[in-house]
């Protein structure tokens, strides 16, 4: 046996443990997490950060009003915008009391501008329960609000909810749609087994109360992106986090529509990594190289013409279980991504990852507009 077939093998074996030990058994623990729902429902505080953003606000806002809940505000901050949102949120404002308009001109230097905006935002708010989406968002139904508030118990301080992208044809929109699959696979397997190491602020909650006794974003502040995940990171834990994946709970939001869009937003993501704790770090870093080196040892031994069943036996062992558990993850998250793209677009995420990851770790200058 070559080093290089016991790599892949090894690597074959790793993520074996991880799907078959990890991501499949947890997507059987969902339906029992989302009917456990509260008596009450609480006052609900909804806020939005936005950057030049008016015509998706023009979406978002009255899918916001149109929920079907008793209390909530929605409160969107305007940050620095130039294209008329101050204008338009003013007028909107007249004959929807439950919406408030926050515009900021300037932000502090060396504060990044998404969590200044986002502190600001959480500031105003009037209710302790917290709800985050992003301004290119949408919620799937009129009883968002209800599904992610209904969760709260009197320890419960935050709530991870699913954001899942619009379908549209071409291969970045299948390889974007893959992606977050693939992370809420791993993030939301996680949380149900009490373990929570990141949430996605495009369908966030936690307390207002929470947020301000761990000094809210101060850490941070500094950092571009973070506002969601590393709040979650460093505070999240199995008997104060609850998951909210219902139909009705999903939020849907805008995909970029370019490569290079992509790929920045990407960077942006992963940067903030290296900032999670140690043992997520270890968790998630041993699952992404067994990833790359999986597909990158694979490569080399279809070139080298090593014998075709040892290298078939590990391929499909490893690709029926990616699939059972991607099949299961995506009909109870609503996606539809077909199983014939899977191997392609697995790969495509192992490469996208190995390239995305080294710009990340060694940019010094990242920006979330």
């Amino acid at each position: 046996m070559t080093p290089i077939l016991f790599l892949f093998l090894f690597c074959a074996v790793i993520q074996l443990l991880y799907w078959l030990g990890i991501f499949l058994p947890s997507s059987f623990d969902g339906p029992t997490e989302n009917r456990r729902k509260a008596p009450t429902r609480p006052p609900v505080s909804i806020v939005v950060c936005a950057h030049n953003q008016l015509p998706n606000l023009k979406q978002l806002v009255p899918a916001l009003l149109e929920q079907q809940y008793p209390d909530f505000e929605v409160i969107i901050v305007n940050d620095r915008s130039e294209d008329g949102t101050e204008a338009w949120l003013r007028k909107q404002q007249f004959d929807v009391p439950e919406l408030h308009g926050i515009s900021i001109s300037d932000v502090p230097q060396g504060i990044n501008p998404k969590k200044h905006a986002l502190v600001r935002g959480i500031a105003t708010a009037r209710h302790d329960i917290l709800l985050l989406t992003d301004a290119d968002c949408v919620p799937e139904s009129d009883r968002w609000i209800d599904e992610i508030s209904a969760r709260y118990r009197e320890e419960i301080q935050i709530v991870l909810g699913y954001s899942g992208y619009q379908s549209a044809p071409g291969l970045l929109n299948k390889v974007i749609r893959f992606e977050t699959l693939v992370t809420a696979i791993q993030y939301l397997s996680r949380a149900l087994k009490k373990h929570p190491y990141m949430g996605v602020g495009r369908n966030l909650s936690y307390r207002k109360s929470f947020f301000n006794r761990v000094s809210g974003l101060q850490q941070v502040m500094g950092i571009t992106g973070g506002d969601d995940d590393l709040l979650v990171n460093q505070h999240a834990r199995g008997h104060n986090t609850a998951v909210c994946i219902s139909p009705q709970s999903r939020v849907i939001s805008i995909p970029k529509t370019t490569w290079p869009e992509y790929f920045r937003q990407k960077v942006r993501h992963l940067s903030v990594g290296k900032y999670y704790r140690s043992g997520d770090k270890w968790l998630l870093g041993i699952f992404s190289a067994s990833h790359i080196i999986f597909w990158s040892s694979l490569v080399s031994l279809l070139i080298t013409h090593t014998p075709v069943y040892w290298v078939a036996a590990g391929f499909i062992i490893r690709q029926l279980a990616l699939s059972w558990a991607v099949g299961r993850w995506s009909r109870k998250l609503g996606e539809r991504i077909s199983m014939y793209y899977v191997p392609l677009l697995d790969f495509l995420y192992s490469l996208n990852y190995l390239i995305t990851g080294l710009v990340a770790l060694f940019s010094r200058k990242i920006s979330w507009h």
